[in-house]
Order: structure tokens, then C-alpha cells, then sequence
């Protein structure tokens, strides 16, 4: 690894930047209130009792699973239960939930773009207001938004797999399980992650196409500067400058805080 200090640190930024990662965790925070609680009208009442009842059925109260047929077990609930999840684009509120996901992925762009002018005029500014959307290729956001709702129902099937399971060892009745269900389709924490993990990446987005409009020829990978940074970003980092344009693209993965700055050349 290269003796290369980041350019950032996140604890310590002031002025335009620490004003651009405020806009960033407000964006975050609002794709993933906004997709959520779509996510949750969509949701509500989903009636899980079939596939609690064949669960029940292969592990015994307190049974003591070999870990194979643990492992055979989550992955056929996890299947079952991702079918009944796919049931739920039928239901009226889907569409709500694709028009949730295209507006943060609107925002965030635009947001981006926002960022990426204060940070280039060098504005100072202590804050800075929440973007507009931006229109952007509206079907390339919708192709976004089913590639993000595949994510996120294949991990809330497996979260539930995974906790229903443990519910069964455990000797729970049926109407416990439903209610394990019921709380991981309420929290949504697989929604979250993708939603705030594509606000990041639309965010990126609207930040390099800014920086190619306005001129800018080289770009640092600029870590959050601490003991959290994974090797991927720190051998991303430490690769700077690079032509604008080829940079590598945060997030890298989710909950990146990883960004792109003008090279300091």
C-alpha cells in the first residue's frame, strides 16, 4: 500500500466539504425513510402461515439441526418465502414503491450535481440546501429501480428465512413466527441498504458527470481517512489521480463512504 494520507477525514471537515457530507447523509437518510415506508404499505399483511407451517413440519422443538441440513433448510425457506415476496408486485401499492425509488435515484443525481459545483466553486458554505430532481434517462431509472427491488426482496427473504428458522429450533407457535415475519417486513432493513446504497451511487453519478461538464481533467479517491476503511477503497485511494471519467465509481460497497474530489495537482 502506498504512504499516502487521505485527503479527506470525515471527523474533521469543515467548510464546503463537511456542507457536502451533511447534503449526503440528509439524502441517505431521506431515500431510506422514503423507500421504507413504500416498502411497508406494500407490504402489510403479508400472511406467511404456509411456509411456517412446512418449516415446523421439517425441525422439531429444540431439535438440534445437523448444520448441512441447517443450511438445505434456510436456503428452500428463503426461496419460499422470496415467492410469496414476488406476490407483492401485483399488489396495488408496487407502483408507489418503483416511483419511490426513481425519485431518490432523481434526487440523489441532483444532489450530486449540487455538491460538485459548491465543491468546485469553493463556495465555503457551512450548508447546503436539499437538491431538485433531476430527470435524467427515465428508463434507465426504472431498469435501477427492479434491479434494486430484486436486491432488497432477496434479502428480506433471507432475513426472514433466517429467523423463522431459528424461531422453529427455538419451539415458537405458529402466530410468534408470523409475528418474527411481521417485524422483519415492517423494519426493512434490506430496503434501507440497497436504497440508501443507490442514493450513494446516483449521487457519485451526478458529482463525476459535474466535474467532466465543468472541465475537471483528474480526479482523486478519496477515503474517509480512518481505521473503518476497507482494502478496497484504501488501494482505490491510494491508485489517485485518475483521468476523470475512469475513476472508480463509490460506493464500492454498502455503506461506503468513499467519494471523488478534484486532483490535487
Amino acid at each position: 500500500m502506498a504512504d499516502r494520507a487521505p485527503t479527506l477525514v470525515l471527523g474533521e471537515l469543515t467548510g464546503t466539504w463537511a456542507a457536502v457530507y451533511r447534503l449526503r447523509d440528509r439524502l441517505e437518510a431521506d431515500a431510506a425513510d422514503q423507500v421504507v415506508g413504500a416498502w411497508r404499505a406494500v407490504a402489510a399483511g403479508l400472511d406467511l402461515a404456509d411456509v411456517i407451517a412446512v418449516l415446523r413440519d421439517q425441525v422439531g422443538p429444540a431439535e438440534a439441526v445437523e448444520q448441512d441440513r441447517r443450511r438445505h433448510l434456510r436456503q428452500v425457506t428463503a426461496a419460499a418465502v422470496l415467492a410469496r415476496l414476488t406476490g407483492l408486485t401485483r399488489r396495488p401499492g408496487w407502483a408507489g414503491l418503483i416511483t419511490a425509488i426513481t425519485s431518490v435515484l432523481r434526487r440523489a443525481r441532483a444532489t450530486g450535481r449540487q455538491a460538485a459545483d459548491a465543491v468546485l466553486d469553493d463556495t465555503g458554505d457551512t450548508d447546503l440546501p436539499d437538491g431538485e430532481d433531476d430527470d435524467g434517462d427515465q428508463d434507465e431509472d426504472l431498469a435501477t429501480a427492479y434491479t434494486i427491488t430484486a436486491a432488497a426482496l432477496r434479502g428480506t427473504a433471507q432475513t426472514i428465512a433466517s429467523n423463522l428458522l431459528s424461531a422453529a429450533e427455538q419451539g415458537d407457535d405458529e402466530q410468534a413466527m408470523q409475528d418474527q415475519a411481521d417485524a422483519d417486513l415492517n423494519t426493512g432493513s434490506a430496503w434501507s441498504l440497497t436504497a440508501v446504497t443507490a442514493a450513494a451511487a446516483a449521487f457519485t453519478a451526478g458529482l463525476s458527470d459535474t466535474y467532466l461538464t465543468r472541465g475537471v481533467r483528474h480526479v482523486d479517491y478519496v477515503t474517509a481517512g480512518d481505521g473503518r476503511v476497507c482494502r478496497p477503497c484504501s488501494n482505490a485511494e491510494d491508485h489517485s489521480p485518475y483521468t476523470a471519467g475512469s475513476a472508480p465509481q463509490p460506493p464500492l460497497h454498502p455503506r461506503c463512504r468513499c467519494t471523488l474530489q478534484p486532483a490535487r495537482t
